[in-house]
């Protein structure tokens, strides 16, 4: 008996053309940068219609911090996903550090989380309309600091201040990497942090 393609829904080619327009979007950050590009240039690679976009999204910056948010809800999933296996490993911060480094400080992750930062310096709207979509990240990536991770006393800090100065060195770091690309060199940063950031920082073994 042949089988009968079901039919999609209104709704399900809606949410998929979402997907595309939003997947065309960082794909066009990457490749040109947030000035350099332009909607057409998103709906020629997206497959998608000048009439048929203006059902979902009123104008470009509404969909780039679309894109934003679908761009930002990766890391944490996957670092959600993949906490277990790093369970009780005797240096969980040196392979968090380089996993981190290795997936979202290098190559396309970088670089689009770069034109979303530059883009905001000098575009106000698009920087209102991303603020939330970026805080809620953070707050996000503090809920797994302090559900993985502790400090030794009060004194060294909160978790939450020592692991995203951690970030925030790094992001340094993978920023200069487009111009100094010295993969050794920044191996060498890191594991000088992790020897720094050691001995105020316990991992949950409970978690």
């Amino acid at each position: 008996m042949c089988c009968i393609k079901k039919k999609k829904t209104q709704e399900e080619k809606s949410r998929e053309m979402k997907t595309r327009l939003i997947e065309a979007t960082l794909i066009c950050l990457q490749e040109r940068g947030y000035h350099g590009t332009s909607i057409s240039e998103i709906l020629n690679r997206a497959g998608v219609s000048r009439g048929a976009w203006r059902h979902h999204y009123n104008n470009k910056k509404e969909l780039v911090a679309a894109a934003a948010e679908h761009f930002l809800k990766g890391p944490i999933a996957t670092a959600r996903e993949i906490a277990p296996s790093f369970k009780n490993r005797d240096n969980l911060l040196v392979e968090v550090v380089d996993y981190i480094w290795e997936n979202f400080y290098q190559g396309t992750y970088r670089d689009i989380w770069l034109e979303f930062n530059v883009a905001c310096r000098t575009d106000e709207e698009l920087k209102q309309r991303l603020n939330p979509v970026i805080k809620h990240f953070f707050d996000s990536l503090d809920e797994l600091w302090r559900e993985h991770f502790s400090t030794v006393d009060d004194v060294s800090g909160t978790i939450e201040t020592l692991m995203n100065l951690t970030l925030y060195s790094m992001r340094g770091m993978a920023i200069q990497s487009i111009v100094l690309d010295e993969p050794d060199y920044y191996r060498t940063l890191r594991n000088q942090w992790i020897k720094i950031l050691s001995p105020l920082v316990m991992v949950r073994k409970d978690t």
